[in-house]
């Protein structure tokens, strides 16, 4: 299926905001049931329509079940997921690749635990970095593992992913990563190539198990439409079996229903279940005027933050942690994300955020201003010392922010390009299309 050129939200759960709902018109809304709002709470996913375009993006996105309607991922695995999502998030945003392609790998190599298999090779099964578990980058003992350290070997992980198929962006690229980290064997590629795929198609995966089992009729063992050169798999490290199949759904397969099967395009501007409108969410998710502590979030952040995976104690180091959602980029990360603005906005911290938006120049701009007339509502300024803050604009003389430790999400007069006295300054980002 043809993917489009970006990732444009959906709308995230809808009961949070029945009472809200009612002000909405429900042509914009598509009816979803049960099964499928839980996952999109859980990771984060918007149900997306154009604005003013008169009709329905009716992709999949999100469905968590493969082409047969199967589902993917169970609710037990998805609340591992959710659990283990803020360090993946961390590691796969300060490399730039979607933090699913780590929640999967968790899953197929050691079942989403944070624990030590016996073999020195680590929560991700990391064979050449550890020299299949005998070199001194070996992961023992073997036992459950602390946060920090499962924070510390998806970092390692990470950077191995990301040198390993380019940019993780590109689909294909997905699937070549999976292929290379399970071993890219020239038997899968010649199982793809007899059943019709092209030699770079091969080489990025499709005639791998391990990639894309289930994927589709073909691929999948269970399906009476099998080709009959899909059998055929290693079946332990060296042993090749060529009437072996699995009935387990491949990487890619998982990867798709975590992150979606397809890609809705925005091409007047963008609806998400509040207008795609960053400042009317900012708004709504924040108090009017000043006077929150940071404890006292208001009811439609702490839900807007559960909806979105930004819903967990922000901390500076093991000693220093904030009340969830008092931290300034925590409140624009969930702003971004359940406006459908930009639902794979970071939220770990206004350095990462803002060398993200100079990443994505295709969906931001970094606009040089003299003064704040210059500024335009939804405008975001992220200071540039090493104090580091970040803000939105409201317009009208109005920011949005909270304050790490200090005060949770809040909106108030004031707004400037510096602040302590002239020595912080400010950049400016816009949204764009």
């Amino acid at each position: 299926m043809k993917r489009k050129s970006f990732f444009v939200g959906l709308v995230a759960s809808l009961f949070a905001f029945l009472p809200i709902l009612t002000a909405i018109d429900a042509s914009a809304l598509k009816i979803i049931d049960e099964a499928k709002l839980y996952f999109y709470g859980m990771n984060g996913i918007y149900y997306y329509r154009n604005a003013g375009s008169g009709d329905d993006c009716t992709v999949e996105t999100g469905s968590n079940q493969n082409y047969a309607g199967v589902p993917v991922w169970s609710e037990a695995e998805l609340a591992a997921i959710n659990e283990n999502r803020a360090i993946y998030e961390e590691v796969a945003n300060e490399y730039g690749f979607p933090w699913q392609v780590l929640a999967v790998l968790h899953s197929l190599e050691t079942g989403l635990r944070r624990y030590n298999p016996n073999n020195g090779q680590g929560v991700y099964q990391l064979y050449s970095y550890t020299k299949g578990g005998t070199n001194e980058n070996s992961f023992a003992p073997a036992s459950s593992i602390s946060e920090d350290e499962f924070r510390r070997q998806t970092e390692i992980a990470g950077s191995i992913v990301s040198s390993m198929a380019g940019d993780l962006n590109n689909p294909d690229n997905v699937k070549k990563l999976f292929f290379k980290y399970n071993g890219a064997s020239s038997q899968y590629i010649e199982k793809a190539l007899a059943m019709g795929f092209s030699l770079e198609e091969a080489q990025n995966g499709e005639g791998s198990a391990y990639v894309m089992n289930g994927y589709d009729a073909r691929r999948d063992p269970s399906s009476s439409e099998m080709d009959p050169a899909w059998a055929g798999r290693y079946t332990k490290d060296g042993v090749y079996d060529a009437s072996s199949t699995t009935g387990r759904m491949g990487a890619y397969v998982k990867y798709e229903a975590l992150y979606g099967n397809d890609y809705c395009e925005d091409t007047e501007g963008g609806s998400g279940i509040f207008g795609g409108d960053i400042v009317e969410t900012a708004k709504l998710l924040s108090w009017d005027g000043k006077g929150h502590s940071a404890s006292d979030p208001k009811q439609e952040y702490i839900e807007a933050m559960k909806a979105v995976g930004t819903y967990f104690t922000p901390c500076r180091n093991s000693s220093d942690c904030a009340p969830v959602g008092a931290s300034c980029d925590i409140f624009v990360a969930t702003v971004m994300r359940y406006s459908g603005a930009d639902p794979s906005f970071p939220a770990t911290g206004p350095a990462v955020q803002e060398s993200y938006m100079q990443s994505h120049p295709e969906m931001y701009t970094q606009v040089m201003v003299s003064d704040t007339s210059d500024l335009q509502p939804g405008d975001i300024l992220v200071a540039t010392d090493n104090g580091r803050h970040i803000y939105i604009n409201l317009g009208n003389g109005q920011q949005a922010s909270a304050s790490y430790n200090d005060r949770t999400g809040e909106n108030f007069s004031g707004v400037y390009l510096s602040d302590k006295g002239g020595s912080r300054h400010y950049n400016v980002y816009r949204r764009t299309h």
